[in-house]
């Protein structure tokens, strides 16, 4: 969609509004040599014609549809009267002929913020896709894989929460059972994209069941003179094991022979139950409406049913709660799910905030969660996990989900939940398929643990418990010398936070 010379140069608020982010060269330049076009090359986003010019460089005819007159004619001043450009709605157009190859960088437009005619059309056009809160770009996607012919090729930069998100599972179901994928390369660590709220992997396919057995090349990019060289670290991994993950998750798997085999190991792991068989993780208290929350939320007991509140306090983000310990900031809530339900916005049973549970926050540099005996409330800023029947005890599993080893197989496995910086987004969805080696004697643990919740225990000694409880879990988990090492340089912070800067995961990749 985008190039450096028209899209570029528009006000950030501009761009945001609708979706335009633009695509560095060297990105445009890889995904033609990519996808090999040998025929016609359509762009159904195209803006001022950023992959149309290289495409046309080899002689190709191409065609370009784009809603904004003025990309379109920065477009056609650029590729002249040979090229096919239209002046539209790239959801809708009728193309004169069928592509060989299908490039482009779609709007990247959450639908809560997309005009409410864009909105209707995706979900009247693409009704098993466009569901909940999905973004425009999966449209374009489809839109993109329906103009192909079988065999043709399909080459796009897409925002990496599109391996994730639940809202394009079925787009991704869709996807590995009718096409063969053939490269997802993670490019979110360009210094280009380093300021962006976008982190982008680039995806070529074929139009093609996949064979039996077949691989999709993977790789990491750090520097744009990569992609031209094609020096870039590389992996590969089986699509049929995205098609057997339960949420369809598209994991990338780490480049370095050690975090490949180690990462390999945990998720296979046949020894190990899944978080979800132990844990229900919950959804907290949410707010849906601009003003509500101050209607519920005090500094002090107010109303008939005053609880604590973790996560109440503004701008505070997860302050509350770091690792095996509660910092409340002294907020309270009042509990009234009838006055709740009248405002149209209804509160989770209070049973789930009472007795003991685990408080886990949604946003961090690696997971971070403590156990809380004292009943707080949490805000959607932390999920609850309370212990299902025939659950070890809460504090053994707390010291699982604190262990380094276990922060570092969320970021292989979801580093595209990145929500700025280092930071990942810690969901239940994403934590229940996690592998929990369960300990013939819990004990050692559960006796660690109790001790780093003591919050009079001092620095040191605390550093040096986490170490150890560290080492317990390497243990259980049969972690090499230099596996460990690899997960004390992936997870740089054994204690509390700051965290890592961003990047700071470029570690998995052993650099």
């Amino acid at each position: 969609m985008p190039s450096l010379r028209y899209d570029a140069s528009l006000p950030v608020a501009e761009r945001k509004r609708h979706g335009v982010y633009y695509t560095p060269a060297g990105v445009t330049r890889y995904l033609v040599r990519a996808t090999a076009p040998c025929g016609p090359v359509v762009d159904l986003s195209c803006g001022d014609g950023a992959f149309l010019v290289e495409a046309a460089r080899s002689g190709l005819p191409v065609i370009g549809v784009e809603r904004d007159p003025e990309a379109l004619a920065h477009a056609r001043a650029t590729l002249g009267p040979e090229a096919t450009l239209l002046l539209g709605d790239g959801l809708a157009t009728v193309l004169p002929c069928a592509p060989d190859v299908v490039l482009g960088n779609p709007p990247y437009l959450e639908a809560k913020k997309a005009d409410p005619a864009v909105k209707a059309q995706c979900r009247a056009r693409f009704p098993h896709i466009a569901r909940g809160g999905f973004d425009v770009y999966i449209c374009f996607l489809k839109a993109g894989l329906d103009a192909l012919p079988p065999g043709g090729r399909l080459g796009y930069i897409l925002p990496n929460k599109f391996l994730v998100a639940e809202y394009a599972r079925a787009l991704r179901e869709e996807l590995l059972a009718e096409t063969t994928l053939e490269e997802v390369i993670d490019v979110s660590d360009l210094p280009t994209f380093r300021d962006a709220a976008v982190y982008p992997v680039l995806l070529v396919l074929r139009k093609t069941p996949p064979p039996s057995g077949h691989r999709v090349r993977t790789g990491v990019v750090t520097d744009l003179a990569q992609l031209d060289d094609g020096t870039f670290p590389r992996a590969e991994v089986r699509q049929a094991a995205w098609a057997a993950d339960a949420r369809r998750i598209w994991w990338l798997p780490p480049t370095d022979p050690t975090a490949r085999v180690l990462t390999d190991r945990l998720m296979d792991d046949p020894t190990a139950v899944r978080l979800g068989d132990v844990l229900d993780v919950r959804w907290t208290i949410s707010f849906h409406r601009a003003g509500l929350r101050d209607a519920f939320i005090f500094p002090t007991p107010t109303g008939d049913f005053p609880m604590r509140l973790l996560g109440g306090k503004r701008f505070h983000g997860n302050a509350d709660v770091g690792r095996y310990r509660t910092a409340w900031s002294g907020w309270w809530i009042d509990y009234d799910p009838d006055r709740a339900r009248a405002a149209g916005n209804a509160l989770p049973p209070r049973a789930l905030f009472e007795g003991e549970k685990l408080v886990i926050a949604q946003n961090a540099r690696r997971l971070q969660a403590t156990l809380d005996r004292d009943g707080f409330a949490c805000k959607d800023t932390f999920l609850v996990a309370r212990a299902r029947p025939s659950a070890p005890p809460l504090p053994y599993l707390l010291a699982l989900l604190n262990a380094s080893l276990l922060s570092y197989l969320y970021a292989v496995r979801c580093k595209a939940t990145h929500v700025g910086g280092a930071y990942l987004h810690y969901l239940g969805c994403y934590l229940d398929a996690l592998p929990l080696r369960l300990a013939a004697d819990p004990a050692p643990f559960v006796a660690l643990a109790e001790c780093l919740l003591d919050p009079a225990l001092p620095a040191a000694e605390r550093r040096a418990l986490d170490d150890a409880l560290d080492e317990l879990v390497f243990d259980l988990y049969g972690c090499s010398a230099e596996e460990r090492a690899l997960v004390r340089a992936a997870v740089p912070y054994a204690w509390g936070e700051p965290g890592a800067r961003r990047g700071a995961w470029n570690a998995l990749e052993g650099k």
